[in-house]
């Protein structure tokens, strides 16, 4: 400045325009040095790696590269970005992918195969961005995310979960065939042999003398508490394991089951139904009688409903059930309780056959349960 003010002084405009000239030059200078090294500072602050590319060879990276690629960024610049892939075939068809995809939208997100410096492979997600409305030049920015460990994470996650909804399936297939074997047990023998007792205590009474009315009275209570006795151990036996599914298939047991319902709970239940059980694979039809059971018993214990109406159908390749109730209409965050170990249950069930459950209430005007499950292929 005091320069310039001399030159002033002394008139010499000439070499002051020179020395104006100078000075803005390197005022431009320094803003440009002090703006790259704000851009600088803003990149290495960001955790992800980011290159930018001209013509796909790398321009500028930030500090995370190092972290990501093992590559410094001064390492970097000018070479080719096919030096964060695994071999030149996956490169051209990475590469082909980016332009192709960034000519027609300015940013896209997708997973990658990388290779780092040491030869390490992992899995990036890749952000890239062209700069400027059109790709002319090629300049792309693409900033790479190393998710391998939590790609694993979520691999081993989902085989875990896999295990477990083969090993839910394989514990109900073993209880369901308990649960066959000791009802058919109680039958042949238990049933049986109450049966007999029944016959035999009606024949006793039948002997006694008239006068002896006591006698008389005591066997006909003896007659009925066998009855009732039989009657409570068809009851176990058809939760234990319906016959009519194992006889008469499940459009059967699905009726009788609407019917046991409506006489033991008061609640009017219909029941409509459009589909052939020689569709229906025996273990599919045996899961979706216990999800109608579990449906069942929520309403009866948390509707307040009056009646319930049933659809059982088949379309295309999936079977469809459908339960509405006139009760008070369950709640999103009932519907979603981690409590609700019978809406769980049923869930659970559906997941199994690949199947899905939709549950949806309107306060006190009912609630809707709709159960799809797709028909392995080959039935008929």
């Amino acid at each position: 400045m005091e320069e310039v003010a001399s030159l002033i002084i002394n008139g010499k405009t000439d070499d002051l325009d020179a020395s104006i000239s100078t000075m803005e030059h390197d005022v431009t200078k320094e803003r440009l040095q002090e703006l790259a090294a704000l851009e600088s500072s803003i990149l290495d602050a960001i955790p992800q790696a980011i290159v930018g590319l001209h013509n796909r060879r790398i321009i500028f990276a930030n500090n995370a590269i190092k972290g990501t690629f093992g590559w410094s960024r001064e390492e970097l610049i000018g070479k080719s970005v096919t030096i964060f892939y695994r071999n030149a075939r996956e490169s051209k068809e990475i590469a082909r992918y980016f332009y192709s995809t960034l000519k027609r939208q300015r940013t896209f997100v997708n997973e990658f195969p990388c290779r780092r410096k040491d030869g390490k492979d992992i899995l990036c997600r890749m952000r890239a961005a062209r700069i400027g409305d059109e790709l002319k030049e090629r300049r792309i920015v693409i900033t790479y995310e190393d998710i391998t460990e939590k790609k694993r994470a979520q691999e081993e996650l989902e085989r875990s979960r896999e295990q477990l909804r083969n090993l839910s399936t394989y514990l109900q297939s073993v209880r369901e065939k308990e649960s066959t074997r000791i009802a058919r047990e109680i039958h042949d023998e238990l049933g049986q042999s109450l049966t007999a007792l029944q016959m035999d205590v009606a024949w006793l009474g039948d002997q006694l003398p008239p006068e002896l009315t006591h006698l008389k009275e005591k066997t006909q209570r003896m007659v009925r508490l066998a009855d009732a006795t039989i009657e409570s151990v068809h009851r176990i036996i058809a939760e234990l394991r319906p016959i009519l599914l194992d006889d008469l298939g499940l459009t059967a047991a699905i009726e009788w089951q609407a019917k046991e319902f409506q006489s033991r709970s008061g609640i009017e239940c219909y029941v409509y139904i459009d589909c052939t059980d020689s569709s229906i694979d025996k273990d599919l039809a045996t899961a979706l009688f216990r999800i109608f059971q579990g449906v069942l018993t929520n309403v009866a214990r948390h509707a307040a409903a009056t009646a319930v109406w049933v659809r059982l159908v088949q379309k295309e390749d999936e079977l469809r059930l459908e339960v509405i109730d006139n009760g008070k209409g369950i709640t999103v965050k009932q519907a979603e309780d981690p409590r609700s170990f019978g809406i769980i249950g049923i869930r659970e069930r559906a997941n199994l056959w690949g199947g899905s459950v939709q549950i949806a209430g309107v306060q006190n005007r009912g609630t809707t349960i709709n159960v799809t499950i797709p028909l392995r292929k080959g039935a008929s």
